[in-house]
């Protein structure tokens, strides 16, 4: 069995044992996450504290039966096997430390995106000059002849990489936020760069070190 198949036969043993989610957060991203985990199998739910995020009408419209809460609330989020938290909402919400003293998974887009990818990743993150970066290492792959989409917090959400009608290119190339790297655990990219780390986020991190980790 060639490295990739088992890769691809551990991801569906994680989709299996993982049947139900929550995703908290309904921007872009989250509404990628929803489209992933409903064509993976998934039981899946919704939360949002905005009565009305910025991809509801389309959510919506493409699920009408996903169940949809007003707010991020322990016990609409800890019957189920992992909670998909958007980069945008900030794990240090107190409804979401309860989910996780429960013993609730927490993950992200770029988790998920990780456990199922099937080709090499270049990431990049750092406080300031990322996207140009990223996009630098794109212009790079394409002059070289490689196949190399952007995603992640540039362009096109990383789970949207991987849907069906897009074929497995040469390589991924992510750029990746301090929000979405807190949420992950799994990603292994072949080349990696931190650019730099300064003052940044500071209503989400108590310090610079906050955000380094």
């Amino acid at each position: 069995m060639t490295a990739a198949l088992q890769f691809c036969d551990e991801a569906i043993d994680v989709v299996r044992a993982q049947s139900s989610a929550v995703v908290v957060g309904l921007g872009t991203t989250g509404l990628s996450c929803v489209r992933f985990l409903v064509d993976h199998g998934y039981d899946v739910k919704v939360a949002d504290s905005r009565a009305t995020p910025p991809m509801k009408t389309q959510f919506m419209a493409q699920y009408p039966d996903v169940p949809f809460h007003l707010g991020i609330d322990p016990e609409y989020l800890t019957d189920v096997d992992i909670v998909v938290v958007s980069p945008g909402v900030s794990i240090h919400e107190p409804g979401i430390q309860q989910v996780r003293q429960h013993g609730v998974e927490l993950a992200g887009d770029v988790e998920l995106f990780a456990r199922h990818v099937q080709t090499s990743v270049i990431a990049v993150t750092g406080s300031n000059g990322k996207s140009t970066v990223t996009a630098l290492v794109g212009e790079m792959c394409s002059v070289a002849g490689l196949d190399a989409p952007l995603g992640g917090n540039i362009g096109v959400p990383v789970l949207d990489l991987l849907a069906p009608a897009r074929r497995v290119p040469d390589w991924y190339v992510l750029e990746l936020s301090s929000f979405q790297l807190e949420t992950t655990s799994s990603l292994r990219p072949k080349a990696a760069a931190v650019l730099n780390v300064s003052p940044d986020h500071m209503d989400r991190y108590p310090d610079v070190g906050g955000e380094s980790r």
